[in-house]
């Protein structure tokens, strides 16, 4: 999701990754799939096979986990803020990291893709750095992050610009 917000001598560029479910609601997707599975351990449990409970106690550690870091992920936020002379770019999960200033001129590198289900991706330069940005945006999300930014006076360059575009089924002659 980008939000821009547009003030005198200043446009803000808000990137957030799309979430489908919030904290509460994970929590009680756990909580449900936790109660089910131990229903099962339990009742495998008073039939005498006392080994299975381990094993979902295990299986319920696990799939906690990989919900709680999926849902972490989803509340990761990236502002650019574009002015006459600078570009700056602050990220972070829980609370904002270090501000990365970037001088005028500043360029929005598209790297190549590996193959053409792979998405775009992103890099804000100047002459001395590099800063990946919108690496967690979906397909319309960073097609709109490219707009937006162009439209805000970054150059945009591709990042192998020496190579020619390939085509597909390209008749030799």
């Amino acid at each position: 999701m980008i939000h821009v917000i547009e003030k005198p001598q200043k446009t803000i560029i808000c990137l957030e990754p799309n979430r489908s479910a919030t904290w509460q609601q994970t929590k009680t997707a756990i909580l449900g799939l936790s109660a089910f599975m131990m229903v099962i351990g339990i009742g495998w449990l008073i039939a005498g096979v006392w080994i299975i409970l381990p094993f979902v106690l295990l299986d319920i550690l696990v799939f906690s986990y990989f919900f709680y870091r999926v849902c972490e992920a989803t509340y990761r936020r990236q502002f650019i803020v574009i002015e006459p002379k600078t570009v700056s770019v602050q990220s972070g999960i829980r609370q904002l990291g270090g501000i990365k200033k970037y001088k005028r001129p500043c360029y929005l590198l598209i790297h190549k893709r590996r193959s053409l289900s792979h998405l775009e991706c992103f890099s804000l330069a100047d002459d001395a750095e590099v800063q990946p940005i919108g690496n967690f945006l979906n397909e319309d999300d960073l097609k709109y992050l490219r707009l937006a930014l162009v439209k805000y006076g970054l150059l945009e360059i591709n990042q192998e610009w020496w190579k020619p575009k390939t085509t597909v089924n390209r008749l030799h002659y």
